[in-house]
């Protein structure tokens, strides 16, 4: 069980700051993220499944990771889901590594923070459904890559299934920042991250809390389910 934070007496920001409340400093720079730890602990264990029964639902048979790092949680999928197609999307080391050691799968190097689209056959994107699992906090701008996402649901894909840390939960609405965590830029309060994605064109069709690791079964982390919708102004 969790307890509700206490509620903010200031209202959320406006699209200068992400939607973030006033008062509130994210990071100016932030090193690359090497997903190179060798903790056992599963971080937000349960989004992946989640996005795989999502794709059952809807039909697909494809998910595009946006952000992979080195896909741990995706090559743990792909091992009990071998009938799905997999894309992990990353740059750097990451993608690298992901390519050179996992024998499943289509690797695309983007910049999450510059790429405009992604070199995916219309046909595959029409089967698949996105993931974008703890990956917008390490951002200085998220805009980039919710744009591309945004357009994938455009193109066919039939939803996107995003999780963050909610600060609420973790620090409280009104912390001050910049994040505990080091690589992470900023982090949304769950009212905040929702209005980011709604200015961004995205229709909400869940939005609730997730385990954040599998040791704690704390639930700190926001996880929302998305689709297509009024492009944001």
């Amino acid at each position: 069980m969790h307890s509700a934070p206490a509620l903010s007496s200031r209202p959320i920001g406006d699209a200068t700051s992400y939607f973030i409340r006033n008062g509130y400093s994210s990071r100016d720079t932030v090193d690359y993220f090497a997903d190179e730890t060798e903790d056992a602990t599963v971080w937000q264990p349960d989004v992946y499944p989640y996005a795989a029964a999502q794709a059952q639902e809807l039909g697909r048979d494809v998910l595009i990771d946006i952000g992979c790092g080195r896909a741990g949680k995706l090559a743990t999928l792909a091992t009990a889901r071998p009938d799905y197609g997999f894309i992990g999307v990353d740059f750097g080391d990451n993608l690298r590594w992901s390519r050179d050691n996992h024998p499943f799968g289509q690797w695309i190097e983007a910049d999450l923070e510059a790429a405009l689209v992604l070199p995916i056959d219309p046909a595959i994107v029409r089967r698949s459904i996105v993931v974008c699992s703890d990956v917008v906090e390490h951002l200085l701008n998220p805009r980039p890559a919710l744009t591309l996402i945004r357009r994938l649901l455009a193109e066919g894909c039939a939803a996107a299934v995003f999780s963050t840390p909610a600060r609420e939960f973790r620090s409280g609405y009104d912390a001050p920042g910049p994040p505990r965590n080091p690589s992470h830029v900023r982090e949304w309060a769950s009212d905040e991250f929702q209005a980011l994605l709604r200015s961004t064109g995205f229709e909400i069709h869940y939005a609730g809390l997730t385990r954040s690791d599998d040791v704690s079964n704390g639930l700190s982390t926001q996880m929302v389910l998305v689709g297509p919708g009024k492009e944001g102004e």
